[in-house]
């Protein structure tokens, strides 16, 4: 069962309502105490392997053999067979990342008996691992460690003293009460730029979190906390937010979603935000790894971001995905970008990376960075088709050998205009990046340490879409998000939010349309006089009209489709010197 536990003042609501039990897949080792923790890990992409949401695996760690030919004795397992099997059975072998696949290392481990597998990535971060053409046969529960852990736990592993878990921990520990990153409601965003909390109600941060009983026991008066700190540009710290709920009890495998108050941090202004989420029970945990989670949030001068930052705001990455195990691309990538303050904020440039298996890299490839806008206009919450607009691109050509991991920029050009960047409305947009190449061995770069699984729904906001052949608005799922940044500046209007642009917003419906479309527009206060055109997919002018009426800054009309043929199209609506562009489908 899931309980709802909303937190205002010192009120408590309860809400009951049925859920499935949540695992928490983890990488923990047990001993030594030196090394005893939760380590980050890479999980089997979707498709090969099993769910590591429904398996365990606890032993002691043995490094495998490869056997025959020029491999023998090395722990890479590419030729299949492991020297050591006896050493292996019924331990959770450990292997090295190399030139081979990742299924390959994993079948090996499982023919030599090993309940399990961690294989120790070549370089910094992790990532999902694609099966390769026998990873289906895979049926051990297998992850992935970044090499400085791995560094740090081998010289116990050759000691034959390690011992680990890996897989789901429900039902592992007696005593066992915590919280995943997925559980936190937090910010939908890492980084805002200042142009977008421009006033008190701008940006409100929803917070709580999920918290849960993954023990064998009941857990009584558990208390969960969250403390906020702000440090301002002048490095000064300040606490600024300090809330507790208490649960009186949990039974095993329940939930409770504590909801607190809200926060503006209008009044603090700019600066790093610390959150503190942390969570104890009247009874000592045994697995306390997952008792205290420290979240981050900044509004900076022109940075957005729904990555991690370091102190310089450069974006921390981790390994990468890609759409499917047999190609790399072309696929775009993205993240959401919702604008609250619509016509202050200029999107200049674009921030990225991607990585590369061994053997591959981005020498002569091209990345097209996007700025595009989503206007749902059926209101389904799907991305349908026309309803994604590019109103900016920039281009980004990859001239050596050492593109992998490494942070580039495009710079942005607005497509109508052409001059140096897009001014972004109130609305929905999204800001991508394009791999154009086909290479297999080509990944997105991911963000590290987050997943905004419990903050979407509260936001009603999506995170990191993707489009292969379509677009999918819920991309790889809340906990990948793709390295992708926005360096920001102020549009000509800023501070003048009845000025600027003559246009601010367009919205048409329905969308794929039959015979009638019908329009929506947000002018500036004085502006009496529209005017729109439509044009094909190739620019030529389909239909052309004026309007006036306009009541309240909005205008609401509606022009004939029936006579145009069944296709894509482009409505331009026009007043002063500013226009918006939409895209929309025509079937009869």
């Amino acid at each position: 069962m899931k309980k709802i536990l909303l937190f205002v003042g010192v009120l408590f609501c309860t809400l009951v309502m049925a859920v499935a039990a949540h695992a928490q897949v983890v990488g923990f080792v047990l001993n030594p105490q030196p090394i005893r923790g939760n380590y980050d890990i890479g999980i089997p992409a979707s498709g090969w392997g099993i769910s590591l949401d429904t398996v365990v695996a606890t032993g002691r760690l043995v490094i495998g053999r490869s056997a025959g030919g020029a491999a023998a004795g090395d722990s890479l397992a590419c030729d299949t067979t492991l020297i050591n099997a006896s050493a292996i059975a019924g331990k959770i072998a450990v292997l090295y990342r190399g030139s081979c696949e990742f299924g390959v290392k994993a079948l090996a481990a499982q023919r030599a008996g090993a309940i399990g597998l961690i294989i120790i990535n070549h370089s910094p971060g992790i990532l999902n691992m694609a099966g390769g053409g026998v990873g289906a046969q895979v049926t051990i529960p297998l992850v992935l460690i970044g090499n400085a852990e791995g560094a740090l736990i081998r010289p116990y592993i050759d000691g034959d003293s390690t011992v680990a878990l890996i897989g789901q921990k429900r039902g592992a520990f007696r005593n066992d009460i915590g919280f995943s990153t997925g559980d936190l409601i937090r910010p939908m965003d890492m980084a805002v730029p200042r142009t977008q909390i421009q006033a008190a109600g701008d940006y409100i941060m929803k917070l709580g979190a999920i918290v849960r009983n993954y023990g064998i026991d009941t857990q009584n008066a558990i208390t969960m906390n969250l403390q906020m700190e702000h440090t301002n540009l002048a490095g000064a710290t300040n606490p600024v937010y300090n809330q507790t709920a208490t649960i009186p009890t949990l039974v095993p495998g329940d939930s409770f979603i504590v909801r607190l108050n809200d926060y503006d941090p209008f009044t603090a202004g700019r600066g790093l935000y610390t959150l503190r989420y942390s969570v104890q029970s009247n009874t000592a945990d045994d697995f306390d790894a997952d008792n205290l989670n420290v979240q981050e949030f900044r509004i900076t001068d022109t940075v957005y971001s729904k990555v991690r930052l370091d102190a310089q705001l450069n974006p921390l990455t981790s390994g990468g995905v890609r759409p499917t195990d047999a190609t790399s691309g072309p696929y775009e990538y993205g993240v959401f970008y919702y604008s609250k303050v619509g016509g202050e904020t200029r999107v200049d440039k674009i921030k990225f990376a991607f990585v590369t298996n061994a053997g591959f890299n981005l020498n002569n490839e091209t990345v097209v960075a996007k700025v595009s806008r989503w206007d749902d206009g059926n209101g389904n919450e799907v991305i349908d088709a026309g309803e994604v607009f590019d109103i900016g691109e920039g281009f980004y050509t990859y001239t050596d050998t050492l593109g992998s991991g490494s942070i580039k920029t495009a710079d942005i050009t607005d497509i109508a205009s052409q001059s140096n960047g897009v001014v972004l409305d109130t609305g929905v947009y999204i800001l991508s990046t394009v791999y154009t190449g086909t290479q297999t061995g080509v990944f997105t770069s991911i963000g590290t340490g987050l997943d905004y699984s419990a903050s979407s729904p509260e936001y009603n906001q999506y995170a990191s879409p993707v489009y292969v052949a379509a677009w999918n608005a819920n991309g790889f799922g809340a906990d990948y998000v793709p390295v992708i940044v926005a360096i920001t500046s102020e549009a000509p209007s800023v501070g003048v939010r009845d000025q600027g642009l003559d246009v601010r917003d367009l919205k048409v419906y329905p969308n794929p349309v039959g015979d009638r479309l019908w329009m929506n527009a947000v002018v500036r206060s004085g502006v009496q006089q529209l005017s729109w055109e439509v044009m094909d997919a190739a620019g030529k002018l389909m239909n052309r009209g004026s309007a006036s009426g306009i009541v309240d800054c909005r205008w609401n009309g509606s022009i004939s489709t029936a006579e145009l043929p069944a296709g894509l199209y482009i409505v331009r609506m026009e007043a002063g010197s500013s226009s918006q562009f939409r895209k929309f489908v025509v079937v009869h």
